[in-house]
Parts: structure tokens; sequence; C-alpha cells
């Protein structure tokens, strides 16, 4: 079969535009995907605490999660604490990363503040 210049040129140009088309087509298809997993509550979300307006007098709780390291910082937040407010009283406390709510609720009713610190 033989194809002249012009003939073979209109078929050219034909399968150009369909290729256009096709393209174009497949850009305008939407693709939905689904989260096997569904819906996830969110947990409750707390704000940040008020800040204790002054120190003085207060009983201040310095808890530390018992890594390498802890110690030695809290005791330098101590002496800092204790040297800008000579009256304010320390206790440590010391467990787990998570508080747990039963610490929580002693800590709420044995002092003003809170100072948390993680070692490692």
């Amino acid at each position: 079969m033989t194809m002249n210049v012009r003939t073979g040129s209109a078929w050219f140009a034909r399968l150009a535009l369909c290729l256009c088309c096709a393209t174009a087509a497949m850009a305008e298809v939407a693709i939905e995907v689904l989260n096997p997993r569904g819906e996830i509550v969110p947990d409750e979300i707390f704000g940040i605490s008020p800040r204790v307006p002054d120190l003085t007098g207060k009983t201040i709780g310095l808890y530390g999660n018992g890594k390498p390291g802890i110690n030695d910082f809290l005791n330098v937040v101590e002496s800092q604490l204790k040297q800008k407010y000579p009256s304010v009283t320390v206790k440590r406390y010391s467990g787990a990363f998570d508080v747990g709510d039963k610490l929580a609720s002693q800590m709420d009713k044995e002092v003003s503040a809170v100072v948390y610190g993680v070692g490692d």
C-alpha cells in the first residue's frame, strides 16, 4: 500500500489530534481514595493552664521521668527557683513519661505549679 505525502500528513495530524484529546480526557479523571481505617475521633484538647502570677510562698513540684541526667537538671531548676524566690517550697516527683491520673490528682492538691523534666 502506498501513501502519498498529503495523505500521510493528514493521517498523522488526525493521530496527533486523537492523542491530544485522549490526554486531555485523562487529565479530567478524578480518583477518590478511601481510608480503610475509617474516621478517627480526636482526643479531647485542653488549653494551656494559666501562669501562676507570683511564686513567692508557693509549693512547686519538680517531676522527673527517671532518665539519666534529669536529677542534675532538676537540681539546677530547684537552685534557681530558691535563689529567685527564697520562700518557695519544692516537692519532687518521679515516674514514667505519662504522669497518670492518680499522681496528677495528687500533684494538683499539693503544688501550685509543676516543672516537668525529661532526661536523656
